[in-house]
């Protein structure tokens, strides 16, 4: 037996008599190496540029990384050709198109459930093929919206839930999870209650995803009841003050309460500003995003 191999062979007969505390060791350091939060992008940022023709849907990939050193991204069926978001063919190839450019797929926007009781199987009925695309496109998360009934919260969450289930237990079959985003309805705007209609429903296939630009009560206290059944954040930005900040809500708060509601994940660039074009607004929303998640330390 030659040095090496002797050597080898004693290394791994150490390491299995200390196999569980090795084990540990390997966790603690692929948990020191990976970063807590990372900054995804929303193709509803770039909206005008797909509506004028200007990004090709197929180029959105690889444009993100070019452009903005971002590899995980979502998708919005109104950013998709119409006639294309049945097509298996033109769903296979984005997807491929997104490998290849080395990013990753999380999420496909879609529109809103409705949970009034005579309305909630017909509007079930149209995003169902919605979670079919979410399977295609090999994306984990589902947004959708909730329109709940009414402004009484208990028969609001009532409704949500008896809404929710079918439609949840449908995705569950499809490895998909529904990540519910404040706004639609009275109700559906506050944190509070979306957590709720969460922790009523209890389903494995159902999160949330708050959205600082769609809560009308307090964004912090709201953001702040969503946190225990967070699954994905949308940080919504609308224009800058003079100091790269955003004038609507404080980045570093918002980002204090993520951090102490031990949520680590993506954290999404959605631009909805006018006063910048698509890419100057993306890159300051970035930025801003990046100074926020470094200020968590000081």
């Amino acid at each position: 037996m030659n040095h090496s191999r002797r050597q080898f062979l004693t290394r791994s007969g150490s390491l299995a008599l200390a196999s569980p505390a090795f084990a540990g060791l390997l966790q603690a350091e692929a948990t020191l190496d990976t970063p807590k939060y990372e900054i995804g992008l929303s193709q509803y940022s770039l909206r005008a540029m797909f509506k004028d023709g200007s990004l090709d849907p197929l180029d959105f990939a690889q444009f993100t990384v070019d452009t903005f050193g971002i590899k995980a991204i979502d998708l919005w069926e109104g950013g998709l050709p119409a006639d294309k978001l049945d097509d298996r063919s033109y769903l296979a190839k984005l997807r491929q198109r997104s490998v290849d450019a080395g990013t990753r797929l999380f999420l496909l926007m879609t529109g809103a459930l409705d949970a009034k009781p005579e309305n909630a199987q017909s509007s079930r009925q149209k995003l169902l093929p919605s979670i079919d695309r979410s399977a295609a496109l090999g994306v984990q998360y589902l947004r959708v919206f909730l329109r709940a009934p009414g402004d009484d919260k208990r028969v609001g969450v009532e409704a949500s839930v008896e809404a929710l289930k079918p439609l949840a237990d449908t995705a569950a079959e499809k490895d998909v999870t529904i990540v519910i985003e404040p706004g639609a309805s009275k109700l559906s705007q506050r944190g509070a209650f979306l957590a709720e209609v969460c922790k009523q429903l209890n389903h494995p296939a159902v999160r949330l995803m708050p959205d600082f630009g769609k809560q009308v009560n307090n964004v912090y206290d709201g953001t702040a009841a969503m946190m225990p059944y967070t699954a994905t954040i949308s940080c919504k930005m609308h224009s800058f003050d003079e100091n790269g900040k955003q004038p609507h809500f404080d980045y570093n708060r918002l980002l204090k309460i993520i951090d102490e509601g031990d949520y680590r994940g993506f954290l999404t660039i959605e631009w909805e500003g006018s006063k910048l074009k698509p890419v100057p607004g993306v890159l300051a929303s970035k930025k801003l995003i990046e100074a926020a998640i470094t200020n968590l330390s000081s």
